[in-house]
């Protein structure tokens, strides 16, 4: 074996001989407590420089269609554990057709896919590869030809039949949809009340129309548009219309098209402005209603209903949409019934954030329900669903409401293993799935302990609003009967709109609850019966209107996702793929690991490149990431086939990591840099000043991009664990785990629980400090009036006037912002700087932050610390740990750093053995240029000539060689000689290699130096280098990207590759090589 590093020697011994070892032991789904909350010592740096396997990413490993082979399975897990991998999750989805090479296709669930399941599970085993699986076929969500349409996903239908005064004998019309089979309508209940004042189930129609935007605008008021009508930004104005109506018309609701259909990309943050005013015939107008859409979700498809302030005597109203984005709008219908303020959400018939303004409009009582009005006729259905009922004087409105299957499928899965999603709300859907598929692998194939963990992946699955026994469920967690403010869920404002919301807020408290108990806790408990950990990624308060941590409680891995590339929005901005609340669920209930879906992508170049992959690693590592699973390594069932095979699909989705890969051989390096990174991220426990309060009504997640104040850090925190898990110590708010918290931060504050506000003067009066205001209101109808007296009285006890005012040995701080609080409390940022990226984690008394170059570009600057002591730098693409020079100013500790794009370090306080310096640069004494000729040679087959003689660096696609080697994807070998005339043993000696196009291994003298994979390209060669002439041999490695660019424009029979997405064949070459330039730099 040639000569390596210490530390690559371990890491090849390790990695590269796994297939050759037998190991029974499978890496745990997460590591000790004990390992991660001993005391910080001399152990630690061994523990960094060689992470233990637990901290090693694992990764997805996708079946598609039948393009399976034993042979391809044992080659790829090889690959896979030689990369540094500990361990994979098995799907099984549907891409396109048959692969070259794969004419004998295995079927989904047959005998020869359990044989498939099984001989993956069992190389895993002899591999030392932790296995799970997703929890069905396909990636989303759960579920399967075994589950029958009465344990499906259940959505509430209704139909509306208005009659008047006299005796019925009428034909109540079924809801719809109900007409397939499948569909399996079951009653629920027939409700009767007096029809709202201006309730007649239609739009209104309008007279005449006027707008700045020509289109058929009486169809989209409607709501019959066959296609949506779409506007760009409004940079020159509003777009408006005017609507005009025959006579004096009351608007009281306003109804458009799904938010997200407005911009799927952009539905998180919509950046659409709509106003409403009555023009007035006298002159003048009068605004009905000015708001901002309600972030969404990017599965939301219900329209959305606002509420507009009543303005007598208008015969014409003007409407004004300002929109940041491009927008379609499909549908914008006008009422004069009222509606609750956003109903469809606030009734979780899907997520959007609370829009607050609507909540403050009130009508005469004459356009609302009334309990006290609505009659039960579901016993006067008689056995022909006939409706027989004397109905009373006046106008009456009929609802005949049951349940049906949503018609939601797992996906996308093989035809073989697609069925309906399970009922999420009750303990037979839970069963039936996890008896289905999970049980039944477990029980056969996969008996013996085979199957170590179960996943739940994607919820794709929108939302579900009925279960069998909801009224049951519904009435025991609430301790009051449903059926009658059934429709508020349809959008009728039932008694008033503040008792409505009350009402709406217990049902999605009721739904956050099965949805939390009966699915997630329930597979978590059938998994661990059967032995398996359970991990599941972000549903609640991103897509399904639930809480967004309490889910989590029962995961024994918290789950998140993050994207390639970074982007302002959709699929790669923080707010489409949140990591926060997966990142705060697991602290505040005490997970030691954060896991990711890593580096998924709409768009795969094969041109993606470590650096870059390190820097979206980073990025989301900062916001809590600590342990990834890579997506995707698809099974390739070729061997000895054209490289570089098979990726996720013809579509591009997700990065291709494959054993064919022209940087594989390098992957050890990389899944070490994350395993160091790993292994500080999940040491001790995180440090942040601030527990930022949910609130009480269940709501979407925040804006990820809010402008929390500079130098701290938050968790979020839900009524779950306020109530249950926070205690107070020496005047800080602490978890059970011993997670500590300077200040609880109360921002929404509309409506809550009397419970809430007892525990909250219970934390203050033992010595916790909370920043935030007295609620406005009860957040349920529990408890009735005695509910309200509790959070009155408790409301008293804590808020009297603004300012800072000291409760026991607690404080309060009402009446300012949170940035004027905390200065006010006098606590200091943990970090002043500019803009690196930070996060700060501790154990004992030693602390350590973990520091990253900003999005895009590289970090020099002065970063101040709010902790003291010795500082080393800890280099996880490396290993290396030395001490650093700091300043001390004001019990504050300065450090200079010099990050590159994609650069990151650790920076730990008081770690064993380093001593406190003053601030100091390292000199540079002078530079050597490696101006020699070089030789560049390249390997045979791919159309470049064996060698070339290189008087200048230049790019490969440069170089006066045929196309076909301009185009060369692979390793190249570049060697020069040059000359040191003497080597003082004082000064350190760094080869800087410039600009390098991908990954470079670097040998002086005939000894491996090591490999630069990243920013910057230098490496200390002081023990390498000798007096006189120095042979320097540079091996560069690229990416497939050029050559499939050259191969795409030729016949197929003549290409080298294969690949099912090609690039763009007119695309331009990528540079690749070594372009320098390269220099000795000499350093004291």
């Amino acid at each position: 074996m040639e000569k390596l590093h210490p530390v690559r020697r371990l890491l090849y011994t390790a990695f590269l001989l796994l297939s050759a070892c037998i190991l029974s032991a499978q890496v745990p789904v997460v590591p000790s407590q004990e390992v991660l909350d001993k005391p910080f010592g001399e152990e630690d740096k061994a523990a960094f420089s060689t992470p233990d396997k637990v901290f090693y990413p694992e990764t997805w490993f996708h079946y598609i269609g039948g393009n399976v082979s034993l042979k391809g399975i044992t080659a790829d897990l090889e690959a896979i554990a030689a990369a540094g991998f500990s361990g994979i999750q098995l799907f099984h989805g549907q891409f396109g057709t048959v692969w070259p090479g794969t004419d004998s296709q295995i079927a989904c669930l047959s005998p020869l896919w359990d044989h498939a399941v099984k001989h993956t599970a069992e190389e895993c085993k002899r591999l030392g590869l932790r296995f799970t699986m997703q929890g069905c076929p396909g990636w989303a969500m759960a579920g399967g030809p075994w589950i029958k349409p009465e344990n499906a996903m259940r959505h509430l239908v209704w139909s509306r039949t208005d009659v008047t005064a006299g005796a019925l004998h009428k034909q109540l019309p079924i809801p719809q949809p109900s007409g397939e089979d499948w569909r399996d309508y079951r009653d629920v209940v027939v409700l009767a009340f007096p029809t709202p004042d201006g309730d007649t189930g239609e739009p209104l129609q309008a007279d005449g129309i006027t707008s700045n935007v020509e289109c058929n605008w009486t169809d989209y008021l409607q709501g019959k548009a066959e296609k949506p009508l779409n506007l760009s930004p409004a940079a020159n104005g509003p777009y408006w219309l005017e609507i005009a109506y025959p006579e004096e018309t009351v608007v009281r609701t306003i109804e458009l098209s799904s938010v997200r259909q407005m911009n799927h990309s952009w539905c998180f943050e919509p950046g659409v402005s709509l106003k409403m005013e009555a023009v007035m015939p006298e002159g003048g107008s009068v605004e009905v209603l000015n708001t901002e859409m309600p972030q969404s979700n990017w599965q939301d498809d219900r329209t959305i209903s606002l509420s507009c302030k009543e303005v007598k005597g208008a015969k014409k109203y003007r409407i004004s949409i300002v929109n940041k984005h491009d927008m379609a709008l499909q549908s914008l219908r006008l009422f004069s019934a009222a509606r609750k303020n956003n109903w469809e959400s606030e009734a979780a018939w899907t997520l959007r954030t609370m829009e607050r303004k609507g909540d403050a409009v009130r009508y005469a009582d004459d356009a609302y329900l009334h309990t006290d009005q609505i009659y039960d006729l579901t016993g006067k259905m008689n056995a022909d669903d006939l409706l027989e009922w004397e109905a009373p004087a006046g106008k009456w409105t009929i609802l005949r409401v049951g349940h049906v299957n949503t018609g939601m499928k797992n996906g996308p899965a093989p035809a073989e293993g697609t069925g309906w999603e399970c009922d999420k709300f009750s303990l037979d859907g839970s069963n039936a799935q996890f008896d289905g598929y999970l049980g039944r692998l477990s029980n056969g194939p996969l008996a013996g302990g085979l199957l170590k963990g179960v996943l739940f992946d994607s919820w794709e699955c929108r939302t579900q609003t009925w279960t069998a026994r909801m009224e049951e469920e519904f009435e025991k967690r609430t301790r009051y009967p449903l059926r009658k403010w059934l429709p508020a869920l349809f959008g009728y404002v039932v008694d008033d709109p503040e008792t409505t919301t009350r009402f709406l807020n217990d049902w999605r408290q009721v739904i956050n609850g099965l949805f939390v108990d009966n699915f997630f806790g329930n597979m978590a408990n059938r998994a661990k019966e059967q032995g398996m950990s359970i991990s599941y990624e972000t549903a609640g308060g991103d897509v399904f209107p639930a809480d967004i941590l309490e889910y989590y409680k029962y995961a024994d891995v918290p789950m998140c996702e993050f994207w390639q590339p970074m982007t302002e929005n959709y699929v790669g901005s923080l707010n489409f793929k949140p990591i926060k609340p997966a990142t705060s669920a697991a602290r505040i209930y005490g997970k030691p690991r954060v896991a990711a879906e890593a580096f998924t992508s709409f768009s795969h170049t094969w041109d993606e490149s470590f650096p870059m992959l390190k820097e979206v690693a980073n990025v989301n590592s900062i916001e809590g990431v600590t342990h990834l699973i890579f997506h995707t390594y698809t099974h390739n069932p070729q061997v000895g086939f054209l490289p570089p095979g098979t990726s996720f699909s013809g579509a591009g989705i997700g990065t291709p990591f494959l054993r064919g890969q022209t940087w594989w051989k390098y992957m050890p390096d990389f899944t070490t840099y994350l395993a160091r990174c790993g292994y500080l991220l999940e040491r001790g426990k995180p440090v942040s000043d601030v527990l930022w309060y949910l609130g009480d009504e269940i709501d979407h997640k925040p804006d990820q991009e809010f402008p929390f104040p500079a130098g701290f850090k938050y968790d979020y925190c839900n009524t779950d664990v306020l109530l249950n898990r926070l205690s107070v110590r020496d005047g800080r708010i602490v978890t059970p785990e011993g997670i500590s918290y300077s200040v609880l931060w109360l921002p929404e504050t509309t409506r809550m629980l009397p419970e809430t506000v007892e525990k909250l003067y219970a934390l203050i009066d033992a010595g916790a400090t909370v920043i935030g205001d007295a609620p406005a209101g009860l957040a349920t109808l529990m408890g009735g009036k005695e509910a309200s007296d509790r959070l009155n009285k408790a409301v008293r006890r804590i808020w009297t006037a603004p300012g800072i005012r000291t409760i026991g040995k607690g404080r309060i701080v009402s009446g300012m912002p949170l940035d004027k609080s905390l200065a006010a409390l006098n606590l200091q940022p943990d970090v002043r700087q500019t803009d690196a990226l930070w996060s700060h984690r501790r154990v004992g008394d030693t602390d350590w932050y973990y520091v990253c170059a900003p999005k895009g570009k590289g970090f020099k600057g002065t970063l101040d610390f709010r902790v003291s002591g010795n500082v080393q730098l800890w280099n996880p693409v490396n290993g290396e740990m030395n001490d650093i020079p700091v300043r001390s100013v004001d019990g504050r500790t300065q450090v200079q750093l010099d990050l590159p794009q994609s650069g990151s370090c650790f920076l730990v306080f008081n770690a064993p053995g380093s001593p406190v310096q003053e601030l100091r640069e390292r000199q540079l004494v002078s530079t050597l240029p490696l101006n020699s000729p070089w030789e560049l040679r390249f390997p045979e087959g791919w159309g470049a000539p064996a060698s070339i003689s290189l008087p200048v660096l230049k790019s490969w696609k440069d170089l006066d060689i045929p196309a076909e080697g301009k185009a060369f994807s692979g390793t190249a070998t570049y060697s020069t000689q040059f000359e040191v005339k003497k080597i003082d043993k004082n000064r350190t000696y760094r080869l800087d290699l410039g600009d390098v196009q991908r990954i470079v291994e670097v040998y002086l003298n005939g000894q491996k130096v090591g490999v630069a994979w990243t920013m910057p390209y230098e490496m200390d060669v002081t023990s390498y280098l000798k007096k006189g002439k120095n042979t320097l041999v540079v091996k560069v490695t690229n990416t497939w990207f050029n050559r499939l660019v050259y191969d795409v424009n030729r016949p197929e029979a003549e290409r080298k590759t294969w690949v099912l997405k090609w690039p763009d064949k007119d695309a331009p070459l990528r540079d690749s090589g070594l372009l320098g330039p390269v220099s000795l730099k000499i350093e004291q």
